[in-house]
């Protein structure tokens, strides 16, 4: 499953649901936890997670996201989609 997630407060939520297998992409709000000093940064260790590119960069924050974690464009985020049979947005 495919977990897009809206905003940082969601990701708890996600922690919870997210089994092997699944993916979580970072858009909107969210793509702040993807720096590694935010406090809920740990809560993505444990999980694959991708970050949106354009979230990142309209928010001024893209050259601080961490290197662990995978930027995807637009093109990206329809390749995770298509990939994936299912998918939830968690805002």
């Amino acid at each position: 499953m495919l977990h897009i997630v809206q905003t940082a407060q969601a990701l708890s939520e996600v922690s919870d649901a997210y089994q092997e297998g699944d993916q979580v992409l970072l858009v909107e709000d969210s793509v702040y936890v993807s720096h590694a000093q935010h406090p809920m940064f740990t809560i993505l260790k444990p999980m694959d997670v991708s970050v949106l590119k354009e979230d990142a960069l309209a928010r001024g924050i893209f050259n601080r996201v961490s290197p662990s974690l995978c930027v995807v464009d637009f093109a990206g985020f329809v390749e995770l989609t298509a990939t994936h049979p299912t998918s939830l947005t968690w805002n």
